[in-house]
């Protein structure tokens, strides 16, 4: 797990499923942070099928508009909807600065 420090501001973002994700049903999967942000502030629920082997999304986040501040230090999270996941590896990167205050 990767804690983001309090005060950083996350400018990009990128998930890549090196191995397909798949599920029983209709899974969504969201990536956030577990404080100083939102369950959703990296990636909104999301189809599980847009995982597929060798994918990368890109997360909500870009250069100059929709960079998320911290307001604590949070761990980045990945939250599982309607189904559970039954295999795949997702990774995630995220580029971020720490701010003064």
């Amino acid at each position: 797990n990767a804690t983001i420090p309090d005060n950083a501001v996350m400018i990009l973002g990128t998930i890549n499923s090196t191995t397909a994700a798949t599920s029983g049903g209709a899974a969504t999967i969201a990536f956030g942070t577990s404080a100083g942000s939102s369950s959703t502030s990296l990636l909104g629920a999301t189809a599980v099928a847009s995982f597929s082997a060798d994918a990368t999304i890109n997360s909500n986040l870009s250069v100059g508009s929709g960079n998320v501040k911290m307001t604590a230090a949070g761990s980045i999270t990945m939250t599982i909807g309607a189904f559970t996941l039954t295999a795949g590896v997702i990774e995630i990167t995220v580029l971020y600065y720490v701010a003064n205050a």
